[in-house]
C-alpha cells in the first residue's frame, strides 16, 4: 500500500522521533501524538499536525479518533510507539511505578483499538502497528512492568490479527530488539557494565526506522528487528530456565541478597 497519512505516538525522543522525521519527509500527512507540548519539536516540523493527548486516557484518545474520522483525516497507518521503562522490581516491588508502565505501554495502545474497532467499515485499509519487544522471550526481571506489558500487548495483537484478517483493519506488531534508544539502554538507571553491553549489541536507530516504515506498508503480521538479536534472546530464555540464578533477580542490582528467613535454626511452620 502507499502510505498517504500516518499517526505516530510518542515522538518526543528515540524511535518515535526517528519515525516522525522519516514520515515528515515521505508522507503527505503526519499526525504526532504526545502527552506534552514540545515547542522545539513542533517548530522543527511545521508540516506535521501535533496533538497533545495523553494516551493513558481512554476518553481523550476516543475523542481524537472520532474527530479524525468525522473530519476525514483518519490515517492509513497508526504506529503506536509511546512507551516507558522503569525499574519497578528491584529492592521491592513498586506498584505505582509498575502501574505507570502498564498504563502507558499497554493501555496507551488499547485505548486506540477500542474506538477504531467501533468505526464503520472503511473503503481503505487501516494498518495498526504496535511496537512490542523481544523481551517477550527473555524479560528483565527488574523491569517487570515493561516485560509484562509487552507480553500482554503481543497476545492482544496476535488475537486481533486473526480476528480481523481480510478486513479493513490490519493488526501487526514490531518485535523490537536492542536498538540505540534511551528506553532500551536505560543508561541513567542501570549499572555501567550493563549499559556497555547493551550499547555494543544494539542496532542502529535509522535501520529500525527504515525497517518499520517498509513493514507498515505490508499486510505481514510481525516484524522482528534486528533479526540477528533473536538467537541472543533465545539463549537468554534458555539460560533463565536451566541455570539457577541466571538473570532471575535473585539479588538486587547492587548485588545484595534478597529477604531471608530470620533465624538459621528456625523450625518450619506447621
Amino acid at each position: 500500500m502507499e502510505v498517504k497519512s500516518v499517526l505516530i505516538t510518542g515522538t518526543t525522543s528515540g524511535l518515535g522521533r526517528g519515525l516522525l522525521q522519516h514520515y515528515a519527509e515521505h508522507a503527505p500527512k503526519v499526525i504526532s501524538v504526545n502527552r506534552r507540548r514540545v515547542a522545539e519539536l513542533e517548530g522543527q516540523y511545521p508540516s506535521v499536525r501535533f496533538e497533545c493527548v495523553d494516551v493513558r486516557s481512554a476518553e481523550s484518545v476516543d475523542s481524537l479518533v472520532r474527530d479524525l474520522a468525522a473530519s476525514g483525516d483518519l490515517p492509513d497507518v497508526f504506529i503506536l510507539n509511546a512507551g516507558i521503562n522503569r525499574l519497578d522490581n528491584d529492592e521491592a516491588f513498586d506498584l505505582p511505578l509498575y502501574r505507570e508502565v502498564i498504563d502507558t505501554n499497554l493501555y496507551g495502545v488499547l485505548n486506540f483499538i477500542a474506538p477504531l474497532t467501533r468505526l464503520p467499515v472503511a473503503g481503505v485499509e487501516r494498518h495498526i502497528v504496535a511496537i512490542s519487544s523481544m523481551v517477550n522471550y527473555a524479560g528483565n526481571p527488574y523491569g517487570l512492568g515493561y516485560y509484562t506489558s509487552k507480553k500482554a500487548l503481543t497476545a492482544c495483537f496476535e488475537v486481533w490479527a486473526d480476528m480481523y484478517a481480510e478486513t479493513d483493519l490490519v493488526f501487526k506488531q514490531v518485535m523490537l530488539g536492542p536498538v540505540q534508544t534511551a528506553i532500551y539502554t536505560m543508561g541513567d538507571r542501570l549499572p555501567g557494565w550493563i549499559v556497555r553491553i547493551k550499547s555494543l549489541s544494539s542496532g542502529s536507530l535509522d535501520g529500525a526506522v527504515r525497517a518499520i516504515s517498509r513493514f507498515a506498508r505490508t499486510r505481514k503480521k510481525k516484524l522482528i528487528y534486528p533479526l540477528r538479536a533473536l538467537p541472543a534472546f533465545g539463549a537468554m530464555w534458555l539460560g533463565q530456565r536451566l541455570i539457577p540464578g541466571f538473570f532471575q533477580g535473585r539479588k538486587t542490582l547492587e548485588g545484595r541478597s534478597r529477604r531471608r528467613q530470620q533465624g538459621a535454626n528456625r523450625a518450619p511452620m506447621g
